[in-house]
């Protein structure tokens, strides 16, 4: 009787310690190399960015990925596997453009999952994208009041801090009523910039977007982009604009 009340005890004992396992399992989502991407210095010839990071549950459950969401659309970063067992480890493949930056950007992916204690984490992607020949203070030119009918003009400087004098001169670009003052392969001292002046008479109105290439002599930076963009209203001056 004695013998048969400890068996029953001690059945007693495991089902219960299952029951606390079952309450207290849970998955635990990890990264061996931490949560932080970090390229330090990098030229537009690198790009784009690859690095392969590793996921890991060291967990007790079941981790399930449920989505990785880059916060900018110059990132991928597909995930080879959604759901991972106690132990397991999968890998994500990040991808990071950096063609239209300049100096230092950060850039985040966020993870969601069914891991308890953090349901969102963020991994923060890092460079500093160092260009001997740039466009100042930005390549993103923006033509405010602009009106059907009337010459809008802005000024970019084009840098050279290189080693070596270049020439540059204008490649494709768009739209076609755009205009420049500039010469065909002007001469870029080192250390000297140039003062590129950009002017649109634009016919109709609407959304104005376009981008320029500037084309150098430099074999690392054979093409610098410059985009624009603006609004263009109706003049009361032109009839049927």
């Amino acid at each position: 009787m004695f013998a048969q009340k400890r068996i029953i005890y001690i059945i007693i004992i495991i089902f219960l310690g299952l029951i606390k396992f079952e309450l207290m399992a849970e998955p635990t989502l990890y990264f061996p190399c931490g949560t932080t991407i970090d390229w330090g210095i990098v030229k537009p010839k690198d790009h784009p960015l690859n690095t392969e990071i590793i996921l890991q549950n060291t967990g007790t459950d079941t981790l399930i990925i449920n989505n990785v969401q880059p916060t900018c659309g110059c990132t991928t970063a597909p995930l080879r596997k959604s759901i991972l067992a106690p132990g397991e480890k999968t890998s994500m493949i990040i991808t990071l453009s950096i063609i239209n930056y300049t100096g230092d950007i950060e850039k985040v992916i966020r993870v969601y999952s069914n891991d308890p204690k953090a349901s969102i984490v963020d991994l923060h992607l890092k460079a500093n994208i160092r260009r001997d020949i740039f466009v100042s203070p930005s390549s993103f030119i923006s033509f405010t009041d602009l009106k059907v009918g009337e010459t809008g003009k802005q000024i970019v400087n084009i840098q050279n801090v290189s080693d070596r004098d270049v020439t540059i001169k204008i490649g494709s670009y768009s739209p076609s009523n755009l205009k420049f003052l500039i010469h065909d392969n002007q001469v870029l001292k080192k250390g000297e910039s140039f003062p590129l002046e950009i002017s649109i008479t634009p016919s109709e109105a609407g959304i104005l977007k376009g981008k320029i290439e500037i084309l150098t002599s430099h074999p690392d930076y054979q093409e610098v982009p410059i985009f624009i963009f603006g609004d263009i209203k109706k003049s009361p001056l032109f009839i049927g604009n």
